[in-house]
């Protein structure tokens, strides 16, 4: 006997986002309080369950503009985590995504009551939920990713130097590079430009500042290198 058609509309949906910045060298991720229960107090990633009448897109948005007041954020789907009991009310699919952003121009405000942290991806604490595996995964992804397609936009001031772009790619990659290697691989492609400006590094020396040339890197972007 097969059984009754309403045993298959009691699953719920979730939406969470995992949120990358480059800082102080360091590639972080974004964990807040969570504020209700279940797991109340406990640390996760930005996410809410969705609506019956609501988009994972407009769930995307929701989540940016209660945790960084900004929806103008480009973020992309990573995957669907739906273990049994994933969550203990009960089966919740959850929809996941990961974004790259600006600490200083793409945050306009994180509310006090969520108590966020930008956490180092090497001192990530256990979180609520599967959200360790999120991240795992969501590191995983930007890997893959960086290795075909340029990153650096989102993450990197307007100009920066070419040291902070080969750490940049270290972080992400957890590699170290030869300069004169990654430099050379840098400039064959064509991403970047020299700016007319200097900035002094730790020891009082002059680094030239370079600016990504945006339309050779939206080439890579959609056609990969």
């Amino acid at each position: 006997m097969n059984e009754p058609i309403d045993e298959y509309f009691k699953t719920a949906f979730s939406v969470t986002i995992s949120l990358f910045i480059f800082e102080d060298g360091k590639q972080k991720v974004l964990i807040i309080n969570n504020t209700d229960e279940p797991f109340k107090n406990a640390q996760k990633l930005p996410g809410k369950l969705v609506k019956p009448d609501e988009s994972f897109e407009d769930a995307c948005n929701d989540i940016l503009q209660k945790t960084i007041n900004n929806q103008k954020l480009y973020i992309e789907q990573l995957n669907a985590f739906g273990k049994l009991y994933r969550h203990p009310l009960g089966r919740v699919i959850d929809i996941a995504f990961c974004g790259l952003l600006n600490k200083k121009t793409d945050i306009n405000e994180i509310p006090e009551k969520l108590k966020h942290k930008w956490v180092e991806i090497n001192e990530i604490p256990q979180l609520a939920y599967d959200h360790n595996e999120i991240i795992d995964m969501a590191q995983k992804r930007l890997k893959r990713r960086i290795k075909y397609r340029p990153i650096g936009i989102n993450l990197l001031p307007k100009s920066f130097t070419m040291d902070e772009l080969q750490s940049l790619y270290s972080s992400f990659l957890g590699k170290e590079f030869d300069k004169r290697n990654f430099r050379r691989k840098i400039f064959d492609l064509e991403i970047v430009k020299e700016v007319t400006k200097v900035q002094l590094n730790k020891r009082g020396r002059k680094s030239i500042l370079y600016e990504f040339d945006t339309d050779q890197y939206n080439i890579y972007n959609k056609a990969g290198f």
